[in-house]
């Protein structure tokens, strides 16, 4: 431990200065007291640091002071308020001031005048002093020597010992290496009671209380640990949660270095980094560390240290996640979730999971069923987004009106019917998460303008609003068509698809995926905990089949059979609507569509294609035909629906339950 070494004359003085250095530095380094009156000194001052009291007496010890000693002179002060009582004295009263030696007694009084007491006379007393006649004088101050005053004086103003000033302990840290955040807490304390005849170090010191009161207030008030260390990676200034953290019972600077630096040996020599996670054996303890730079100052190379608890981290996590999962704006599936073998998917999945990882708008292009939504769930799982919230809309199964006052919200009275205080849309709700916008190709031109801004400008204006709110929301969307075929036609704006199509992730449908089929397979009969068998015949017939629906109409098929099938399941449990399909060497059923023209056949494959995915009436299925481009009637629609009804392939169904295909 390092040695200050204080040189005084009178021995009282020299306990005085060692009592005010450990106050500074006593659990840092060793301090003591040397009196000139009653030490006969004869050997070199072994010390690390010289602390004088006076240059007046540097004359008479430097031959005892190592040439390689750092050498510092002090500055004083005294207590405010034995210095404030001075100026009780009636003006012009004149006072002797006794101090051990004429100069300190000088120096005494110009201090005195230059804090302010000037409307008395000072008169500098000493034992060395032949001063005359004090007959006529009645009052002393004195620094702490009252046994030096003049029995015949009546009242005595003892302002106490001599405390060595606030810019002398600086000095003193700054020569000995000890960091001044180390300080700040004991200066402040400390100088709260001295008086300063330097105005501007009283304004420094106000600053730096004010200052350091705030800065406190905001490390206290973080729950992270933090640590700063110097060029050395030695630590310098910690927060009391670093020591809560990691078990530790104090957090004085003495502390720091032996218990807490052997603990983080790793966490502070380490690089600056961000988010690591650290394991640290000792304290059977998971952090999370941020460690950057701190170059406040030109030349200075100090480093901040963030430690969070990984425990703590996860079950903040776990919360979060639980209350978006009670308001169901959770993202349920990630790229595990996807059951495959073929490295057509293996190809895909790989591009989804790097455009996860870019914070951007994506499009997700493929036929209906096959499972565009659990990929723009698993994107989202795979993102940074992936702790904020996910929402999702199908953009076909809403009006405008509706689907407007679902996305944008709606202030209170915005319309007829319009919720008491109004309603966050879904932009708002889905705010630093993911909205996922499926059949996106379905919404209108209006509508179209209106998301294009919000993918333009990050804000919205509630429906019957005048508020602007920013948002920053990562959309997916999805579409089952080709958008460049509705851009030709005028049915989707270029700019809006420009914005949208930077990346993009093609599906493919089941059928170009046929070695994926038998663990799909698989995994419905786990989910359905079936022990039941495919036949050789059935499994073929599944691998081949085309699939029109993809994995939706697969997952329905499967299911359909686990519950109407045997423990063999064959060719004869299959769904009705799909046997008219089947080879003829696989089974003996003669042809069901004989009365059926070649182009009409190609009609009911497109029916039973479109109703295997969902049901519908038949006005919107003539609609949906004459879009994808069919030479077809309403008349020969009729036609070939009461030809499939008879055949029992479909059936039909009044109101919303529609066109579907028989079990």
């Amino acid at each position: 431990m390092k040695k200050i070494k204080v040189i005084a004359i009178e021995l009282q003085a020299a306990e005085k200065y060692v009592e005010n250095l450990k106050f500074f530095f006593g659990d840092l380094f060793h301090v003591e007291g040397i009196s000139l009156k009653n030490n006969n000194i004869t050997e070199k001052v072994d010390g690390d640091l010289i602390v004088v009291s006076n240059q007046v007496i540097y004359h008479y010890v430097r031959s005892l002071i190592p040439e390689d000693s750092e050498v510092v002179y002090l500055d004083f002060s005294f207590y405010k308020s034995n210095i404030e009582i001075l100026k009780n004295i009636p003006i012009g009263t004149r006072v002797l001031l006794v101090d051990y030696k004429e100069y300190t007694a000088i120096s005494l009084a110009a201090f005195l005048n230059e804090y302010g007491i000037r409307k008395i006379h000072l008169l500098p007393y000493a034992p060395e002093i032949e001063f005359g006649n004090i007959s006529d004088i009645d009052i002393a101050i004195t620094p702490g020597l009252v046994n030096l005053v003049p029995n015949d004086i009546k009242k005595v103003y003892d302002i106490g010992y001599r405390k060595i000033d606030v810019s002398s302990i600086t000095t003193i840290a700054s020569k000995l290496g000890v960091p001044s955040v180390y300080l700040d807490k004991k200066i402040i304390k400390y100088s709260d009671v001295l008086v300063h005849k330097n105005h501007g170090m009283t304004d420094i010191l106000k600053s730096l209380k004010k200052d350091q009161i705030h800065i406190n207030a905001i490390l206290e008030s973080i729950d992270d640990g933090i640590i700063i260390t110097d060029k050395n990676n030695s630590i310098i200034h910690c927060s009391r949660h670093i020591c809560n953290l990691l078990k530790m019972k104090d957090c004085n600077y003495k502390f720091n270095q032996t218990a807490l630096e052997p603990i983080c040996s790793e966490l502070l020599k380490m690089s600056p980094v961000e988010n690591k996670f650290i394991s640290i054996d000792k304290l059977e303890k998971n952090l999370i560390v941020t460690k950057r730079s701190l170059n406040v100052l030109p030349g200075t190379e100090n480093s901040i240290i963030i430690v969070k608890d990984a425990e703590k981290i996860q079950n903040m996590e776990i919360g979060i996640r639980k209350k978006l999962a009670k308001k169901g704006y959770l993202a349920k599936y990630s790229f595990k979730d996807i059951i495959y073998r073929s490295e057509k998917m293996h190809k895909t999945i790989e591009r989804a999971k790097k455009i996860s990882m870019v914070d951007t708008t994506t499009l997700i292009i493929g036929d209906t069923g096959t499972g565009k939504e659990l990929m723009a769930h698993s994107i989202h799982n795979n993102s940074i987004r992936k702790n904020n919230p996910f929402l999702a809309i199908n953009c076909a199964a809403l009006t405008d009106n509706l689907l407007e006052s679902e996305l944008f919200g709606y202030e209170e009275g915005a319309f007829t019917g319009a919720k008491k205080g109004g309603k966050k849309g879904l932009f708002e709700l889905a705010h630093n998460g993911t909205l996922f916008l499926d059949e996106l190709s379905s919404i209108s031109q209006l509508m179209q303008v209106k998301l294009l801004r919000v993918l333009q400008e990050k804000e919205v204006m509630r429906i019957g609003g005048t508020n602007i709110i920013p948002i920053n929301v990562r959309i997916i969307a999805a579409t089952n068509v080709i958008l460049e075929e509705l851009i030709e036609k005028g049915r989707f704006r270029k700019d809006l698809y420009y914005r949208i199509n930077n990346f993009t992730i093609e599906l493919p449908q089941l059928k170009d995926r046929k070695e994926d089929i038998p663990i799909i397979i698989d995994s419905i009969f786990s989910q359905h905990n079936c022990k039941k068998k495919i036949s050789t015949e059935l499994m073929s017939f599944l691998i081949n089949y085309e699939w029109p629906g993809n994995i939706r109409e697969l997952r329905n098929c499967i299911e359909y059979m686990i519950l109407m099938g045997e423990n063999i399941l064959t060719l004869d449990d299959l769904p009705s609507y799909m046997r008219y399909v089947l080879p003829n060497n696989c089974n003996d059923k003669k042809e069901i569509l004989p009365a059926l023209f070649d182009d009409e056949k190609e009609i009911v494959s497109k029916i039973l294609e479109i109703i295997s995915i969902r049901s519908m009436g038949r006005r919107n299925l003539y609609k949906m035909l004459i879009e994808m481009g069919y030479d077809i009637t309403e008349y020969k629609l009729r036609k070939i629906i009461n030809y499939l009804r008879k055949q029992n392939i479909i059936s039909v169904g009044k109101g919303r339950s529609g066109i579907r295909p028989m079990a």
